[in-house]
């Protein structure tokens, strides 16, 4: 999806409450954070004065140059989640919004994110995900096929907490909202 069209699509679920949310997905952070999937910086503004550096990556080299403007001091970078460019233990904490519903191999992406946290490091997801309601999961599982080709990569039925777990992460938190289609993941490397 390209940049603009997105930012577009996100201004009316920001105002309902997405902004807030990653507001709140930052909350408390301090050191340094990587932020895998920047796209357009939407969650950037939100980071607390405690964070002394913030390295932005994203695939989409439009989406970082609207990033850009966004927040002053950020290292943004061209970067694939399955194949991260930083030596191990690089990073305090590692934060994401909507991101590993778009990643081809999210279980290679979330090694990549548990490689470059230093031991102890937090792991911060705030995702929409597969629903525990079954008529609501399958109707996510139906559509899809559609909505992947529609935004370019989104799948809406993926299980993102199980794949956390599957990592090794250590769960402290999960959070889920709207019926359970959003959550929230906060984990620890071990």
């Amino acid at each position: 999806m390209k940049a603009l069209a997105y930012d577009a699509l996100m201004a009316p679920l920001g105002w309902v409450g997405l902004n807030a949310a990653r507001r709140q997905l930052v909350e408390g952070l301090s050191g340094k954070v990587l932020e895998v999937g920047a796209g357009t910086g939407l969650a950037l503004p939100g980071y607390p004065d405690s964070v002394t550096s913030v390295t932005a990556v994203d695939v989409d080299l439009g989406a970082l140059v609207r990033a850009r403007a966004r927040k002053s001091g950020v290292a943004l970078l061209q970067a694939d989640a399955q194949a991260l460019p930083f030596t191990d233990g690089s990073f305090d904490a590692v934060v994401s919004s909507l991101v590993f519903c778009c990643v081809d191999a999210p279980a290679t992406a979330l090694s990549e994110v548990m490689r470059v946290l230093k031991p102890g490091g937090e792991l911060r997801l705030l995702e929409h995900v597969r629903a525990p309601n079954p008529a609501v999961a399958t109707a996510q599982d139906l559509l899809t096929p559609a909505w992947h080709k529609l935004t370019g990569g989104c799948r809406l039925n993926r299980d993102t907490f199980r794949l956390v777990e599957a990592t090794g992460f250590h769960i402290l938190k999960r959070e889920q909202r709207l019926g359970g289609v959003g959550e929230f993941i906060v984990a620890r490397r071990p």
